[in-house]
């Protein structure tokens, strides 16, 4: 297994990813200059990608994996699988996406070293809350580290798959990657920029990436937001680093 040492100095690049939600439901934040090579996203399939989801539906079938939501939520049709590179070396996340009575963008997602080894697992669940607003709260490790009132008006699932497809079609990251200077000021539209996807997803992932993030930054982690990669995953995939601008 790798160790706690290990794990936090992989970190270390990300500890300046720290956010703040104002109140008006947009996550924000300075852009953060990135001092480590690039981290790269791709996605696996074929034979690999299927023992990966075996092993990940095994540690939740098992309670290994402590899952809030209710086992039959969970879409294993709708499983994706990639690999993360980094200087440190290679990791597999696999995002199972979670669906009613949670809303689009809900997941279980987990962290495997080249080993084979899991070394973390996260779960986001959104939902509507009493006011009427989503409410996103995020487990790592079985753990709360964020329980959030958005402040954004709640949508169904099919109004935000809609939402999505139309800020999908008209494109929304620029030709080299990065975000929008207008963008840059708001982490939420930031990554919204970046994906290709609605302000609303945009700023559902933010979220997510709040709580992940600050237990990761406190030293517990792998060297990106489990949570954070579990979102980018639900709604396509994207280069990590261009989105790590957005913070």
């Amino acid at each position: 297994m790798v160790s706690r040492k290990r794990m936090t100095a992989f970190f270390a690049p990300f500890v300046g990813l720290l956010l703040m939600v104002t109140t008006t439901g947009a996550a924000t934040a300075a852009p953060t200059a990135l001092d480590s090579d690039p981290l790269t996203m791709t996605t696996v399939g074929g034979d690999e990608a299927a023992a990966k989801t075996e092993a990940a539906m095994k540690a939740l079938s098992e309670g290994s994996v402590d899952l809030q939501a209710p086992l039959n939520s969970v879409k294993v049709a709708e499983v994706k699988v990639n690999s993360v590179t980094t200087e440190e070396g290679e990791f597999t996340t696999v995002t199972l996406p979670i669906g009613g009575p949670y809303s689009f963008t809900s997941n279980v997602s987990m962290v495997f070293d080249d080993a084979g080894n899991r070394l973390q697992f996260s779960e986001t669940l959104v939902s509507e809350n009493g006011e009427g607003n989503f409410n996103v709260t995020t487990y790592v490790d079985g753990m709360v580290t964020s329980d959030q009132d958005t402040n954004i008006a709640f949508m169904t699932d099919a109004e935000l798959k809609a939402d999505l497809e139309n800020s999908q079609s008209a494109g929304g990251m620029k030709a080299d990657g990065g975000a929008s200077t207008q963008a840059e000021k708001n982490t939420g539209a930031c990554i919204a920029t970046v994906l290709g996807v609605s302000g609303v997803v945009g700023s559902i992932i933010a979220y997510s990436c709040a709580g992940a993030c600050a237990a990761a930054a406190a030293g517990v982690g792998v060297p990106f937001c489990v949570a954070c990669i579990a979102g980018f995953a639900t709604v396509g995939g994207a280069s990590i680093t261009a989105v790590a601008t957005c913070f």
